[in-house]
């Protein structure tokens, strides 16, 4: 599945680069003004080249993270990855406006908002694909479906924040290299950098040493029939 939907993903960066692409020639064979179409033939290449790279990178992204948790379909995956583009997008955009009042860096963070915005919009769009294409099925009683871990439940009241399915996983992971001698110090290095935010370069709260330190001695003193394979 993750081939598929990394695949899928790539695609969609691909076609949204080409039509990047085709706007800025557009613009170029246009007639129009240099001072007009310059900058934002400039941002559209540059966002292009950006998204051919993601694209690229996006089967490597997927790789190797025991913590890809929640299984979606093809849209949703895409519009999350839209809506982290939009926030870089946007991101951009207050770099180049920090401390400046350069016209022309100005000019470019409008283009960039643009930008962000139609990938925004782009991204909502796929979201109503993902609802519109779920099966509509009962839901099963809640009595019959699987909480988290006990020891995953504990932790969860460390980052309410958190999914308690993403904390699940989280804990079988950090069990599974537990048991194979990781020490705390490891431990928060590998989460530090499987962890971080796409959009902001924060470090999870997952990832902070203190709450390594309090899931490993919960795991300490939990017993085993309390764990979950990774």
């Amino acid at each position: 599945m993750t081939a598929t939907l990394t695949t899928v993903t790539a695609a969609r960066f691909a076609d949204l680069a080409d039509t990047l692409t085709r706007n800025a020639a557009l613009l170029s064979a246009a007639g129009l003004p240099e001072v007009v179409t310059g900058v934002r033939v400039a941002v559209y290449g540059d966002v292009a080249a950006q998204l051919r790279l993601l694209a690229e990178a996006e089967p490597t992204a997927a790789e190797g993270n025991p913590l890809v948790l929640v299984r979606e379909d093809g849209p949703a995956v895409v519009a999350r990855r839209f809506e982290m583009l939009a926030g870089l997008l946007a991101a951009n955009a207050r770099v180049l406006t920090r401390g400046t009042r350069d016209a022309v860096m100005h000019q470019r963070a409008g283009v960039y908002r643009d930008v962000a915005a139609q990938v925004r919009l782009l991204a909502a769009a796929e979201r109503e694909a993902a609802m519109a294409s779920r099966p509509r099925t009962s839901r099963p009683p809640l009595s019959n479906l699987a909480g988290p871990c006990p020891v995953a439940a504990k932790a969860a009241k460390r980052a309410p924040r958190v999914r308690p399915e993403f904390l699940d996983a989280l804990v079988a992971a950090i069990a599974k290299r537990r048991a194979q001698g990781w020490s705390v110090a490891r431990l928060t290095l590998w989460l530090r950098t499987t962890l971080r935010d796409p959009q902001t370069g924060a470090v999870h709260p997952c990832a902070e040493r203190s709450f390594v330190s309090y899931v490993t001695a919960l795991l300490t003193a939990a017993p085993v029939h309390q764990l979950r394979a990774a």
